[in-house]
């Protein structure tokens, strides 16, 4: 059985550190030593969890980890600057090493705020202030305590009233060295208010381990629609762990991806409060792992209100010995009558040494719902990978063309055009597809 250990370098002066680099506000400070000794309190998750039963927790160890710090090689930028360019994006937030390296916006709408976090409490503090741990916050669990103590930089949106940004928004977050970091995102969007934002972390190979710990924040007026993709892409040293949270008022509502093709081992939790009668949550995810990664995935549809609709899909592909869990839940209170809440997690396993596990489940308070759940794990059918070969494909076309074919379900409800084909483009490079890694 894995056991985690606490990691010395994350003490009480390690964060008064943080806290005078980043020039906090006494309100933050406090907040970040709340959380740390939250973090000292709370156990490391151990397999008899439930939440982590199946998890390979010693990938996400973070013993013996250093913060890291410094500015990103000029290649970095220039490769980052790339990605952007491809993108359409609005604005574009560059995180690297823990610091926030390069800021591109043409803001046309009045009233958008985009900046980095630091700047936000500074600028912006009132605002901030109010929102700031109110999705994911040290009690949320041990790696979560971590963040909210120690993240050292991240990304603050704030759309104000019947305000619609018509490009997305976005964050590219990168590094070339191992070590510890932290980020953090909050997006903040008012009442019948429109947003696009598009998360994506990368990094091409360097020698030592990264852990990378994420957490992100959205708060959906009534009325507010929301567009978010999450690309795990980080090269193949790094333990990713992401913790996405939403809140909804009424009638809001919340499209999300999260992709995982990158890193040895992630994590991904997306969470989805329906606070407002007629909120909508509608949760997809994609996976593909090879060579033995291992990939987590969590979802909770927490339905408060009544009249409210939630649906996740979370498809994957597995093969070379890698391993997926998929675990989910739909909660619905008393009270919250017409809910209507699916939950859909399917995966293909391409060899016999790849294993998935997969656990949905059902949490209903109330006596008047819609309400179901599934979740199936096979390999690929034989016969069609023999008529494709029959028909004169080689092997890797034939698998290319089998899991491409799989994990179309979830991509042809991303309404992002040109992020689903930067995505389908990822899976095309992992597959091994000629000439596609180049054009990344």
């Amino acid at each position: 059985m894995a056991t985690l250990t606490d990691n010395p370098l994350l003490s009480a002066g390690a964060l008064e550190a943080v806290i005078r680099n980043g020039g906090d506000p006494e309100w933050l400070a406090e907040e970040r030593r709340a959380a740390l000794r939250t973090f000292m309190a709370t156990p490391w998750p151990t397999e008899r969890d439930e939440d982590w039963r199946y998890t390979q927790l010693d990938r996400f160890s973070v013993t013996n980890l250093e913060p890291t710090d410094g500015p990103a090689s000029r290649e970095v930028s220039e490769r980052i600057r790339m990605r952007m360019e491809d993108s359409d994006a609005e604005g574009i937030l560059v995180h690297a090493n823990g610091e926030t390296i390069e800021r591109i916006a043409k803001i046309r709408e009045e009233g958008v705020i985009f900046s980095d976090l630091r700047s936000a409490v500074r600028d912006h503090e009132d605002l901030v202030r109010e929102h700031l741990y109110s999705t994911v916050n040290a009690h949320a669990g041990k790696y979560h305590a971590l963040n909210a103590a120690f993240w050292q930089n991240g990304t603050f949106v704030y759309v104000p009233k019947n305000v619609e940004v018509e490009l997305p928004l976005g964050a590219f977050t990168t590094a070339d060295r191992g070590g510890l970091s932290m980020g953090r995102t909050l997006i903040v969007v008012e009442d019948n208010a429109k947003v696009t934002f598009l998360d994506e972390y990368t990094s091409d190979p360097f020698d030592a381990r990264l852990f990378h710990g994420a957490a992100t924040e959205l708060v959906l007026g009534p009325g507010a629609k929301v567009r978010y993709l999450s690309l795990q892409n980080w090269g193949r040293n790094v333990a990713h762990m992401n913790r996405l949270a939403a809140k909804l008022g009424r009638d809001a509502r919340l499209e999300s991806l999260t992709v995982s093709v990158g890193g040895d081992a992630a994590r991904a939790e997306v969470n989805s409060s329906m606070q407002g009668p007629g909120s909508e949550s509608e949760m997809l995810g994609l996976y593909f792992a090879d060579k033995g990664q291992h990939y987590n995935q969590y979802t909770l549809q927490h339905h408060e209100a009544d009249h409210a609709f939630s649906d996740v899909l979370f498809k994957g592909a597995l093969r070379d010995a890698s391993h997926a869990v998929y675990s989910g839940i739909i909660v619905v209170d008393e009270g919250a009558q017409k809910t209507d809440a699916y939950q859909t997690n399917r995966n293909l396993l391409l060899d016999a040494e790849s294993e998935a596990v997969s656990i949905p489940q059902l949490q209903i308070g109330a006596n008047d719902v819609r309400c179901s759940h599934g979740s199936t794990t096979g390999p690929v059918p034989e016969d069609q990978r023999f008529y494709l070969m029959s028909r004169g494909m080689q092997p890797e076309v034939a698998e290319h063309l089998l899991v491409t074919g799989f994990l179309y379900e979830v991509m042809s409800r991303v309404t992002l055009p040109k992020a689903a084909e930067y995505v389908e483009r990822v899976v095309q490079a992992k597959l091994g597809v000629p000439g596609v890694k180049e054009k990344l």
